[in-house]
């Protein structure tokens, strides 16, 4: 799309652009060239503004949704007289959310595990090097 299709030639062009928030943007003293370019930059960044608007709520959305059917899982936990404990971990174009919800101590704490905060477990690892180190020493010390 060229400019001429956003304004057609003898057309009077606008002497400013409304900006988000309401304020403007003089074009006054720009050639005709230079206010449809501005005008198709405008146009084009407002298009991606609403794209990006609409991701983040559909995004949002599915967080809520997500989100309330875990509350509602606990509740019914809660109902059956059973413990819940729920960890939800996201990353979407708003960023990573996370929340633990159930009717358990665990998730009154709001802590979140290192498997569920994507941290690695170490533990195991280090058992392994302590074996494999008193082996060793077992093994000179004998030796």
């Amino acid at each position: 799309m060229s400019s001429k299709d956003i304004v057609q030639r003898g057309e009077q062009l606008p002497e400013q652009i409304t900006l988000s928030g309401g304020e403007t943007l003089s074009l006054q003293g720009l050639s005709e060239e230079q206010k449809r370019t501005l005008m198709m930059q405008h146009a084009g960044a407002m298009l991606e503004l609403q794209k990006k608007a609409t991701e983040y709520g559909i995004d949002s959305q599915g967080i809520r949704n997500q989100i309330d059917s875990h509350i509602d899982q606990a509740n019914k936990a809660k109902q059956d007289g059973t413990s819940a404990t729920i960890s939800y971990v996201q990353d979407s174009s708003l960023g990573r959310t996370e929340a633990m919800i159930g009717n358990t101590d665990k998730a009154a704490s709001g802590k979140l595990s290192k498997s569920a905060t994507g941290e690695r477990d170490n533990t195991v690892m280090i058992v392994v090097i302590i074996a494999i180190a008193a082996v060793l020493v077992a093994i000179f010390a004998s030796g």
